[in-house]
């Protein structure tokens, strides 16, 4: 079937809105907000204040524009509080794995010994998957040249062997998401040694396949705050693993709600003094048209010994 909507002014496309019942306060700041946010972003926090009828889709009684740039705003705070979450998260992930095969393996292990360590992992339908070293070096090398980091700019201005930095470098360039991947491939080198993924997740007092779960659901996250994408009320598609110490907040896996947990539950071994329940209370006193049950958040949660502790 062929496309066939044509482009509308942004005034043609509020009085549409206001057609189905929206309130507008104030056409000036709402065709301000449609000319610099887009109607079609705005769209996804206005589906959720709309019934069906047999008028077809219209908004709910008294609902206003302000009420839809509420649900923006709200969300611009979700992904920055996020990321800043996200942040502790990468970093101690990141570090952990570098210092771990760094130690057993030199600070090229990466490099020198990537057939023992970077094995096959488990892939869709119980095939094998490898792990792609060719696209993997490419971004190291990639990454860490064009890195501004007086560090990356040494080594490479000093030295000529190995061609590419050692692990500690190389950590502060690779994206979360290179990170939850090389973790799903690591293996130990000899029967004799340690199972790496093991000594990683024990840092974090979890199990490798809640570690492995959780740091591909959080990737997913953070690619969505990092490209602005809607965080309230989604649905997420990479549900985390449940841990069963705390299998009642995993009720709805695909939740904003679940997640926050995750990173609850990670940070907690990061700092004893984390603040991410702080930042979270915080956030939904300072917006309190928003409902916490739209990310999925239980009646009452601020209350549990998870948030508290």
């Amino acid at each position: 079937m062929k496309y066939t909507k044509v482009p509308l002014s942004n005034a043609a496309l509020l009085a549409r809105w206001q057609e189905k019942g929206l309130a507008v306060p104030s056409v000036i700041a709402a065709e301000r907000a449609l000319n610099f946010i887009g109607y079609f972003r705005l769209r996804g926090y206005a589906l959720s204040l709309m019934i069906s009828t047999p008028a077809g889709r219209m908004f709910q009684p008294e609902v206003s524009f302000e009420d839809v740039i509420a649900r923006y705003e709200f969300d611009r705070v979700l992904r920055r509080i996020t990321l800043g979450q996200l942040e502790r998260i990468e970093v101690a992930v990141r570090t952990v794995i570098s210092n771990q095969m760094s130690m057993r393996y030199g600070p090229f292990w990466y490099l020198n010994h990537p057939a023992q360590v970077l094995g096959h992992a488990p892939g869709y339908g119980g095939r094998p998957d490898p792990f792609p070293l060719g696209s993997f070096l490419g971004a190291v090398e990639r990454e860490t040249r064009r890195s501004r980091d007086l560090f990356a700019q040494h080594y490479f201005g000093t030295h000529t062997e190995p061609l590419l930095p050692p692990s500690w470098l190389m950590a502060e360039c690779l994206s979360f998401g290179k990170w939850s991947q090389l973790y799903k491939h690591l293996q130990k080198a000899d029967r004799t040694h340690p199972n790496p993924k093991n000594i990683v997740a024990k840092a974090f007092g979890l199990a490798a396949p809640l570690v492995e779960s959780w740091l591909h659901a959080l990737t997913l996250l953070r690619n969505i705050c990092a490209h602005h994408g809607r965080v309230w009320n989604r649905r997420f598609a990479v549900r985390p693993a449940v841990y069963h110490l705390a299998a009642e907040h995993f009720n709805d896996p695909q939740s904003y709600y679940c997640l926050a947990v995750v990173m609850r539950l990670f940070s907690t071994a990061v700092d004893t003094q984390d603040e991410w329940p702080v930042r979270l209370m915080g956030m939904f006193r300072m917006h309190p048209a928003i409902a916490p049950a739209d990310l999925g958040f239980p009646q009452g949660w601020d209350a549990g010994s998870i948030w508290n502790d």
